[in-house]
């Protein structure tokens, strides 16, 4: 199998027309700023603090090692960018940690078939979005001291990415089953649509290639990280395979050795990081394959088979509960009850049809 053929083709799926309104979307506020003429920076809210920013333990740690402790570094020696290149750096390497979670999750629910245990990895998605956020929020806030004319589309940016941790730190409300994660998918969709048109755009003198490349493998990250999200809510293991490969595909072809001169990072950093991103790649598409596929379809299958409405919608509740600590007493209701179950010795299958199926059509 040509990994690197398979992950340009599923790359292409964030492109797709079910996603055409967003993008849209996401372009009309990017012209809300373009003029430059309320500065570089808005005014942000408070970082939400994750729960804990520890890496979690999985097969993308050796790749994480060296984005954050050889290419971070030899990036924050960068002129003028260096500051926020690092951050952007991290930025990236905290997001690959949120699909560290999400497999670990996976695998867990796979050979346990225990939910409590399994929301209480997925979490680690959550906070390592928040983690990812912060990084990048301190990434943009370094650049727009760098310059003393506006930067069109930073500000709309902050903006969007501000709006994403909230969602994901206070919980997607909805008064619908399954509602709270397509808001969050959908909101990540428009920052990857923003972060990658600033990438595209930045002005002399920021626009040099490592930030420029590192900012768009970011908008990449946040994109991917939708479709990964979407297709566990619609209990879809094999499309989540193919995209968590994508995700780690474009690395693998952001970041060649190939360009180390250009993109002024020692080669001896980028040669091991392009072979890392390729082996994860085939690792992790043949792990998910084995694991999240009949996995989720075990689930699927009781809470109403494959391609119900209802049972994409109960899963994705789920998922949003498990994802933050969310004040929405619906998801924390349902997400209670499947935990409460676990006590009684009741396995996976069972838990989710006496917790879900009240809520499920006949």
């Amino acid at each position: 199998m040509d990994f690197r053929t398979k992950g340009r083709k599923a790359f292409g799926l964030a492109r797709n027309s079910a996603l055409v309104a967003v993008v849209v979307a996401a372009m009309g506020l990017s012209a809300c700023d373009s003029g430059g003429s309320a500065g570089n920076a808005v005014v942000m809210p408070p970082v939400t603090t994750a729960k804990s920013c520890t890496n979690i333990v999985g097969n993308l740690d050796p790749l994480q090692t060296t984005l954050t402790g050889q290419l971070q570094p030899a990036v924050l020696a960068l002129p003028l960018v260096g500051g926020s290149a690092a951050g952007a750096t991290a930025a990236l390497s905290q997001t690959l940690d949120a699909v560290d979670a999400i497999t670990a999750a996976l695998t867990t629910l796979a050979q346990t078939q225990n939910p409590q245990l399994f929301t209480a990895q997925l979490s680690g998605a959550g906070d390592s979005v928040l983690c990812s956020g912060a990084s990048l929020a301190d990434a943009l806030a370094q650049l727009t001291t760098s310059q003393a004319l506006p930067i069109p589309g930073l500000a709309t940016v902050q903006q969007t990415l501000s709006t994403v941790l909230t969602r994901v730190a206070d919980g997607l409300v909805g008064t619908a089953p399954g509602g709270d994660l397509q808001l969050l998918t959908d909101q990540l969709v428009v920052l990857a649509t923003q972060l990658q048109t600033l990438s595209a755009s930045l002005p002399v003198p920021v626009n040099q290639p490592y930030l420029q490349q590192v900012l768009a493998l970011n908008a990449t990250a946040f994109s991917s990280l939708a479709l990964i999200l979407g297709d566990l809510g619609a209990l879809d293991g094999d499309q989540l395979s193919y995209d968590v490969t994508a995700l780690l595909l474009a690395g693998a072809n952001g970041l060649p050795a190939s360009l180390a001169t250009q993109l002024g990072v020692p080669v001896a950093v980028l040669a091991p990081l392009n072979s890392q991103f390729l082996l994860a790649a085939q690792t992790l598409h043949a792990g998910l394959t084995t694991v999240a596929t009949p996995t989720l379809q075990a689930v699927s299958a009781v809470l109403g088979g494959v391609g119900s409405a209802g049972a994409t919608d109960a899963f994705s509740d789920l998922l949003d509960g498990s994802l933050t600590d969310t004040s929405s007493v619906a998801s924390l209701t349902r997400v209670t009850e499947v935990t409460q179950l676990l006590g009684t010795g009741t396995s996976l299958l069972t838990a989710l049809l006496q917790t879900f199926g009240g809520v499920l059509p006949g």
